[in-house]
């Protein structure tokens, strides 16, 4: 066997290992599939409603909405990243600051579309309602005093 045959029979085996190894990941990721998301999500639904309350509570809220993330199907990845990072700025204003309290609302603004599509795939795709997490930011007020 002369060189040149050794190197296509080596490049046309190594491009078939590579393409089945390729099909078989895409093939296998069940983890990022609709079914996937849609049962760990109903099992999620109740912890994603509120009231949210206190701070405690948006905390598990956000840990909630990134497990879901780690999972998250393609078709609606980039939103659910957007609404996740939307909960974890609310976990982390100051209610005590307007320019913060500003932002979170500013966010809130940029999250609605993309919650609005997740609410619509979840729907379609899973049959469920997912609790509006926009208007999140309004529940997140300084604190008051109250006299004695």
């Amino acid at each position: 066997m002369n060189f040149a045959s050794h190197l296509r029979k080596v490049l046309a085996t190594s491009g078939c290992v590579l393409a089945l190894t390729t099909l078989s990941v895409a093939c296998s990721d069940t983890e990022h599939s609709g079914a996937n998301f849609c049962g760990k999500l109903e099992k999620q639904l109740p912890g994603l409603t509120g009231p949210l309350t206190a701070t405690s509570d948006i905390r598990d809220l956000l840990s909630r909405y990134q497990s879901l993330a780690k999972i998250s199907p393609l078709a609606i990845e980039a939103d659910w990243n957007t609404v996740t990072d939307l909960i974890k700025q609310a976990a982390e204003v100051d209610p005590e600051d307007p320019l913060s309290r500003q932002e979170l609302s500013d966010a809130a603004y940029q999250a609605e579309r993309p919650a609005r599509n997740i609410a619509t795939w979840v729907e379609s795709t899973c049959g469920l309602a997912m609790p509006d997490v926009i208007g999140l930011e309004g529940s997140i007020a300084p604190a008051t005093t109250v006299a004695p």
